[in-house]
């Protein structure tokens, strides 16, 4: 069953409003004005509400770092996102307006690759629910539906010089996006929800995002008569990976359960693991919150955080898989510490390479998370976690460069900060 394009002539009408206003792939998004070779002031109490960044046009961002066009502004981020040791993004909001940035020399200066001002945002973007990028060339920033509103889908195909925007062939908000590469993605979205149930729409694309397809759904079934090959209207989607053209993982929270789903045709077919989630490990939990699914590495190896909720306390488990979802281990984590203040629990770039933060001092595992090492308490991390308590996000991409973002707990400052040495010393960026 598979309806390509926009099918109903109500999809266009929906959009041409937003296209009247918003970017379009024919026009490059406009920059700040330049100060050749120059600073800019700005005033403290700025200075108090965001990070420092050097912005670089966009005409110049590949020459000699002599003849850039670099200026500096301050800016409140949210999340970020590694694409490799020396390039990722980093975003925010202004207004309501995204403002992202792009990086390609490990953070020293950045390309202001936002979408226009005219699509408006009102809650964070979240990689891999709001916002993918397969390579630094190819993204994808989704506007989930507001009052009625059409969900938008934004795609730049040359690193965010242009962007353009269309919308899936059916009305509702995006759940979860995965892309294994920059031709092949899928995006699953819900166009009703009530309490921990919803219903579920799995739409592929294997040429960019130009046409998309709808390959599960389950709305179109009598709810006592859903196909086991599909994915219930119980529970909400948390996350979702796709190592390949097959090979899918999707976590689901329902009441007091959690559930993993495994398609190994695309999409079309799915299956709940009787392995993950059901271990006696966890029967004391009196409820399981999953975490996003991700394929590690050679991309039959994959993770799954797990949060254990008690009575008197909460605690951290992981999943691991390198068979691509046959078989699991569930590995038991150390207490990880006040997740207020300078902890975050375990992240992982391959199976047996991993980080987590305590109470401001980083530990790396080289055993899926069974042991940990301590690093010296570092100093410049210690003293910027005094004033930015809260752990937002740590991501390694290789066995020696990290990133991490911390915020203060009232979540309107926080600082982006790197590691090259695997997480023992730290430098701001």
């Amino acid at each position: 069953m598979k309806a390509r394009g926009f099918t109903f002539w109500i999809r266009i009408m929906t959009i041409i409003p937003i296209l009247l206003s918003a970017c379009s792939s024919e026009q490059a998004q406009p920059q700040p004005e330049p100060q050749p070779q120059s600073l800019e002031q700005t005033p403290p109490e700025a200075a108090e509400e965001g990070q420092t960044i050097t912005i670089v046009t966009p005409e110049t961002a590949q020459n000699p770092a002599e003849e850039k066009n670099q200026y500096q502004i301050h800016t409140r981020l949210t999340d970020f996102h590694l694409l490799n040791e020396s390039t990722g993004i980093a975003w925010g909001l202004t207004n309501n307006a995204l403002r992202l940035y792009l990086t390609e020399d490990y953070g020293v200066t950045w390309v202001d690759i936002s979408p226009s001002e005219n699509v408006k945002f009102t809650d964070k973007l979240e990689y891999g629910r709001d916002i993918v990028f397969p390579d630094k060339d190819h993204g994808w920033i989704i506007r989930n539906q507001r009052g009625g509103a059409g969900t938008v889908l934004l795609n730049t195909n040359d690193g965010g010089d242009t962007w353009s925007i269309s919308s899936l062939p059916e009305r509702g908000s995006v759940m979860a996006v995965a892309f294994a590469s920059a031709r092949l993605g899928w995006i699953m979205s819900s166009e009703k929800s009530f309490g921990y149930a919803q219903d579920k729409t799995l739409f592929q694309t294997d040429d960019n995002g130009r046409s998309w397809d709808k390959v599960m759904q389950n709305s179109d079934y009598p709810s006592a008569n859903i196909p086991s090959t599909v994915m219930p209207q119980s529970g909400r989607v948390i996350g979702m990976d796709f190592s390949n053209a097959n090979v899918g993982l999707a976590t689901v929270k329902d009441t007091h359960l959690s559930r993993l789903y495994i398609t190994r045709d695309g999409g079309q077919k799915w299956s709940s693991s009787a392995q993950v989630f059901n271990s006696t490990s966890l029967n004391r939990c009196e409820d399981i919150t999953p975490g996003k699914p991700k394929f590690l590495g050679n991309r039959t190896d994959a993770y799954i955080p797990v949060t254990c909720y008690t009575e008197d306390r909460t605690s951290y488990f992981g999943y691991f898989t390198a068979d691509s979802g046959k078989s699991w281990n569930l590995v038991p984590f150390e207490r990880i510490g006040d997740m207020e203040n300078g902890s975050i629990q375990p992240v992982f770039r391959r199976l047996y390479d991993g980080w987590k933060m305590t109470n401001g001092i980083v530990y790396h595992t080289t055993d899926m998370g069974k042991n940990w090492k301590p690093f010296p308490r570092d100093k410049l991390l210690t003293q910027n976690l005094g004033n930015y308590p809260r752990v937002v996000k740590l991501q390694f991409f290789s066995s020696k460069v990290g990133w991490l973002l911390i915020e203060t707990h009232d979540q309107k400052r926080s600082r982006l900060m790197k590691s090259t040495d695997g997480g023992v010393t730290w430098q701001g960026i």
